[in-house]
């Protein structure tokens, strides 16, 4: 039985930007979830993942884009994931959060242009968002993309990890050079400490919307191991 896959969105976004990873492996024969979480906190999110992992048969490979990463972090624990994929994503150790991670990244590089808080919830200022989330998406999707974003809660970031699957789970890191949302020294000391399977490649945030094909040779070669 090959393993299942289990796409888990970030931060602003919803499950739709999946799509072209999902066709890739399901072309490919791969049975593919898609888990559509709220992302108004991290303890909400891991349930919900949760959920889908138990109506699943077999071994899973769990894939976190962003702040997805925490959220697989937190559910990876589960005993039908063998493996855990992050893509251009926070990976907290147990005790820490999204915003601990934050206060660690470089000052002197991009920042992501997140607009004060409304209600407990962040946006992203749209008028930024290619520039910073999308630049190697297509102008249209990704104004579509700044004009659909997801409100990001305040509890999400701030949601502390209670045991780190990375821990005792092998995990791939997708390392994106030109990631203006997690910076890429970031991305190397997160992948470096979790003992990843590092492969690099250009291209920005939305790497899994524009190179949908970069990002399921991954996913595919940690399910290579779960057979």
């Amino acid at each position: 039985m090959s393993a299942t896959i289990v796409l888990v969105h970030g931060g602003f976004v919803d499950g739709a930007g999946w799509r072209g990873v999902y066709d890739v492996l399901t072309a490919d024969g791969f049975d593919v979830r898609i888990v559509q979480n709220p992302t108004k906190s991290l303890a909400d999110d891991a349930a919900t993942t949760r959920d889908v992992l138990d109506g699943i048969d077999g071994p899973v490979v769990l894939v976190g884009h962003s702040y997805g990463g925490a959220v697989i972090t937190e559910a990876g624990n589960h005993d039908k994931v063998g493996a855990l994929v992050y893509v251009t994503a926070f990976a907290p150790d147990q005790g820490e959060s999204v915003n601990t991670l934050l206060g660690t990244f470089p000052t002197d590089g991009p920042q992501p242009p997140i607009l004060p808080p409304v209600n407990g919830y962040l946006f992203l200022d749209r008028d930024k968002f290619a520039e910073s989330f999308a630049a190697d998406v297509s102008e249209q999707e990704a104004a579509f993309m700044a004009d659909s974003q997801v409100p990001w809660g305040l509890d999400a970031l701030g949601g502390v990890v209670t045991k780190a699957a990375w821990q005792s789970k092998p995990s791939w890191y997708l390392h994106v050079t030109e990631d203006r949302m997690i910076p890429p020294a970031a991305q190397s000391s997160m992948a470096q400490r979790i003992g990843a399977t590092v492969v690099e490649t250009p291209g920005s945030h939305a790497i899994y919307v524009s190179q949908p094909g970069v990002v399921a040779d991954l996913i595919k070669k940690a399910a290579a191991t779960l057979q």
